[in-house]
């Protein structure tokens, strides 16, 4: 019984020591530059175990831009703010967004899944819009439970999510030595939020 429940395990153990060369070397290389040969003896194992377990390059790259999808979903994901009135969660919740957004890896992930895009467009649709989705939920909900005067709480909560993006995020992505302070990132968020709750308040 002990050798049966070890075995999934080191299986479990491979893959994520593929998938943990595999994101190096496509963060270091690109796409197209990447060698499966080099994932290998990064991780160790052999070609044969990657291509049972991944198919091949393009099927690697699919695994390893869904987990780190699922990694970024779990960063933008904000602790529960039920206890923060509408402007504090708010800043809560924007704070939390930008920094993963900002994060180099998410942001060196999201320029590769961008690049490949005309390879992948199905990948890359869920690879951008996923994310946003869960938060804007996040955001309507929270909206809602406060009784912010908006007719349409999941539009008002695009709207938010674009005013946080949209100053640092871009430039980030176009510059890679691009760099944005605590500071600079909390008044940014609260300049957002601010403008924001000029059309947003509790009943």
């Amino acid at each position: 019984m002990a050798s049966q429940a070890r075995a999934p395990d080191r299986g479990v153990a491979r893959r994520q020591a593929f998938l943990q060369a595999a994101r190096e070397v496509f963060l270091e290389q690109g796409y197209e530059a990447a060698s499966v040969n080099d994932v290998v003896r990064r991780a160790g194992g052999s070609l044969a175990t990657l291509y049972a377990q991944f198919g091949n390059k393009e099927g690697l790259f699919l695994a390893v831009t869904q987990d780190q999808h699922e990694r970024f979903i779990r960063d933008i994901t904000p602790d529960s703010v039920d206890h923060l009135q509408l402007e504090a969660g708010l800043q809560a919740i924007g704070e939390h967004y930008v920094r993963a957004l900002l994060m180099p890896e998410n942001l060196a992930f999201f320029r590769i899944v961008v690049g490949e895009g005309r390879k992948f467009p199905e990948h890359l649709q869920r690879y951008i819009y996923t994310g946003a989705e869960r938060v804007r939920a996040v955001i309507a909900r929270f909206l809602e439970a406060r009784g912010a005067q908006i007719d349409d709480h999941e539009m008002a909560a695009s709207y938010l999510l674009e005013l946080w993006r949209s100053r640092h995020h871009y430039r980030a992505l176009a510059d890679d030595a691009y760099r944005v302070t605590d500071r600079e990132l909390s008044e940014h968020v609260g300049a957002a939020v601010c403008f924001f709750m000029r059309a947003a308040k509790p009943k």
